[in-house]
């Protein structure tokens, strides 16, 4: 039977195997994997704790192994308790100054308050039990609530509590490992917020063009494949959503073709069907014939359009809300980053069209600041003699040094640095200083806009 008590948070252990994330080697692997997936919701509950204490709202959810103590239903609460009670080093992570400061202003009584928080422990043998309470589906509100699980939880939690066969989560947690095409940010996010469904949907075509009768079959011999290279391209596109189910069902188009993946030579049917047998049950397949064209499934309007509104909107490269949308998801890491957490925060609230020149301001004092870190962390000197090395330098060494840590950033960091030095380019390292010493000097929100993604990718792999 479970026990309902007060526990100490010292005595509970985070769950290494959350659903949410790929399995973790300790509590700083964890709870970093938390913010990585959704760091605006794992900060909104920080805020609501720091600014209300803990609310008793709900048990947490433990499975009780001898002495040890695992949460799993309630990680998120108590890996932020854990560190605002000094249990997980604060610097670990990337917390900005102003919520460290309200962690230092915390006083005895709070703490005290704060320390023991109320739980429902189950037993080892009750497993099922617990398994019943977290598969609940998570309710909705505000940031701080719960949060609604992810596809690729769903399919961990399918596979790992319930013995399904998920071939495409199988693929995607081996693409994380074996994947030389990914920063580490995105092996982070992409561990627990990933489209899984379009994913599920782009195998069944994948597997008969690189010469698989089934999916699972392609999943068991990656990565030793053929065109290994072109299909962690599609597998690094998907998880950006440049690839999602309207471009797939093109009938005018050759997607994959294009990623130098052969097309199928065959005039038999059902070929997609053929090639989805491994899946489960619930995962629905397609009977349209397959040509040497993508499948294309033009009978169910309805279910397109389902699949699209659960797509993020594209937005043209000069609209601000692409470059908001990039810097939602830029999550820093490493020491020395705090400033740059916090020049992240500022310009996520500017309005680039009504303040183009604090939004360059920032973004020029950003790749200062991770130029630094990175240096610092990889012994790249910043100074000749007595003087500071131009900054511009600098990023090139960054650079050089990145591409002999993974030769596959060559391309992207390629376009990152060319823009950044051009003489008269617009974010070029001399254009933003320019903006501090010219007294004429200006530049158009449209621009900035269009140009951000081509130097993103270098202050992204610096951090």
């Amino acid at each position: 039977m479970p026990t309902i008590a007060e526990v100490d948070i010292s005595k509970l252990s985070l769950d290494l195997k959350n659903y949410r994330t790929t399995p973790q080697k300790n509590e700083y692997d964890a709870v970093n994997a938390m913010i990585s997936i959704n760091e605006d919701r794992f900060f909104a509950v920080m805020d609501s704790i720091l600014d209300k204490g803990f609310l008793f709202i709900e048990n947490i959810i433990v499975l009780k192994k001898g002495n040890v103590l695992t949460v799993k239903e309630g990680n998120r609460r108590i890996a932020i308790l854990k560190i605002i009670h000094g249990l997980l080093d604060k610097k670990k992570f990337n917390i900005i100054d102003e919520r460290l400061k309200k962690i230092s202003l915390l006083n005895k009584q709070w703490l005290k308050d704060n320390l023991k928080v109320p739980c429902i422990s189950y037993e080892l043998n009750e497993i099922d039990k617990v398994d019943d309470l977290v598969s609940l589906t998570h309710g909705k509100g505000e940031k701080a609530s719960r949060e609604p699980w992810t596809s690729v939880a769903r399919a961990r939690h399918n596979r790992d509590a319930k013995q399904a066969i998920e071939p495409s989560l199988d693929l995607l947690e081996k693409y994380l490992i074996n994947g030389k095409n990914l920063s580490i940010q995105q092996q982070e996010r992409w561990a627990g917020d990933y489209p899984i469904s379009v994913l599920d949907e782009a195998l069944r075509e994948l597997s008969i063009r690189l010469g698989f009768s089934k999916v699972i079959d392609l999943v068991q011999k990656y990565p030793s494949i053929s065109k290994i290279k072109e299909l962690n391209n599609v597998l690094f596109d998907i998880g950006l959503n440049n690839i999602g189910f309207p471009s797939m069902r093109n009938v005018n188009t050759d997607l994959f073709s294009q990623y130098g993946i052969p097309p199928i030579i065959s005039n038999t049917t059902s070929t997609h069907n053929t090639a989805s047998t491994d899946q489960p049950s619930n995962t629905t397949s397609s009977n349209t014939t397959t040509t040497s064209q993508p499948a294309t499934n033009t009978s169910n309007t309805a279910s397109t359009a389902s699949s699209n509104a659960n797509q993020p909107k594209a937005y043209a490269i000069n609209d601000p809300k692409r470059v908001k949308d990039i810097l939602k998801k830029f999550n820093p890491h490493g020491h020395d980053r705090d400033k740059v957490v916090t020049l992240r925060d500022e310009m996520k609230k500017l309005k680039i069209q009504d303040n183009p020149l604090a939004f360059c301001f920032l973004l020029r004092s950003m790749f200062e600041i991770s130029a630094k870190a990175y240096c610092k962390d990889h012994s790249i000197p910043t100074k000749v003699g007595d003087n500071s090395r131009k900054l511009i330098e600098i990023l090139k060494d960054i650079k050089k040094h990145i591409i002999g840590l993974n030769p596959a950033k060559k391309q992207i960091l390629h376009g990152a640095i060319t823009e950044l030095s051009k003489p008269e380019g617009i974010l070029s390292v001399r254009s933003m200083n320019q903006l501090v010493h010219n007294v004429s000097f200006s530049v158009i929100p449209g621009d900035i806009c269009t140009l951000f993604g081509s130097v993103y990718p270098l202050l992204e792999e610096m951090n």
